[in-house]
């Protein structure tokens, strides 16, 4: 069985954004897809559910909102880690994360060094869980 790659989806309408989340990530050796809205990413990751990413996406988004893409992806029984990246946290943000070990929110504008410690949980997280499935 080949391993994959960990990678990063970054699902944000502001591309210079998306570009510098990506610069960031890429300095630690992380692999970054991104999309311009939830639409597209959907579009892109539904087909192929791999299993060794996780998932930055602007809760504000065109379209299909951060908190929507998330209750979408709990429809489809999907547990991708995300980290949801917010102006200011609501309490339905904030319950919405609560209720999901897999669900992080991430109040803007936030330390690099804070984004990339989290990032490289996740990364870590869904190495182990991989090799304990190919165990």
């Amino acid at each position: 069985m080949k391993r994959e790659n960990f990678v990063v989806h970054i699902v944000d309408p502001d591309q210079a954004i998306a570009d510098g989340l990506a610069t960031l990530l890429g300095t630690y050796g992380i692999d970054v897809l991104s999309y311009p809205d939830a639409e597209s990413f959907l579009e892109f990751w539904l087909p192929q559910r791999t299993c060794n990413c996780c998932l930055i996406a602007e809760a504000e988004l065109p379209g299909l909102s951060g908190p929507a893409l998330l209750r979408e992806l709990r429809e489809l029984h999907v547990e991708i880690p995300v980290l949801l990246l917010v102006s200011t946290s609501t309490p339905e943000l904030i319950e919405v994360a609560r209720r999901s070990s897999h669900i992080g929110v991430v109040e803007k504008p936030c330390l690099d060094e804070s984004l990339i410690s989290r990032v490289k949980r996740l990364r870590a997280g869904s190495l182990t869980s991989q090799r304990n499935a190919s165990s």
